[in-house]
């Protein structure tokens, strides 16, 4: 459920339907993001999903997965990871 909630909240920043959100796509490559759309991602993340992220931390994620991983793992400052 939670994938689902990331996958709506890309899927309407990056201008595409849910299911094409794959964990193993680019947000540059695959879905030609840009600065702006990957700065909504990060401000999207923090208030649909309770963190604050370190921008060190955002700078790396490249793909839908290492943004999931990143969630999951709970490495916000306020997050305790999905799992828990």
């Amino acid at each position: 459920m939670e994938y689902e909630k990331l996958q709506k909240l890309l899927a309407e920043i990056l201008e595409v339907e849910p299911e094409q959100i794959r964990r193993e796509k680019s947000f540059v490559r695959d879905y030609g993001a840009d600065s702006l759309m990957l700065y909504q991602i990060l401000m999207g993340v923090e208030a649909v999903f309770g963190v604050i992220v370190e921008e060190e931390e955002a700078v790396r994620w490249n793909t839908v997965g290492q943004l999931w991983e990143y969630l999951q793992t709970g490495r916000g400052i306020t997050g305790k990871g999905l799992a828990q």
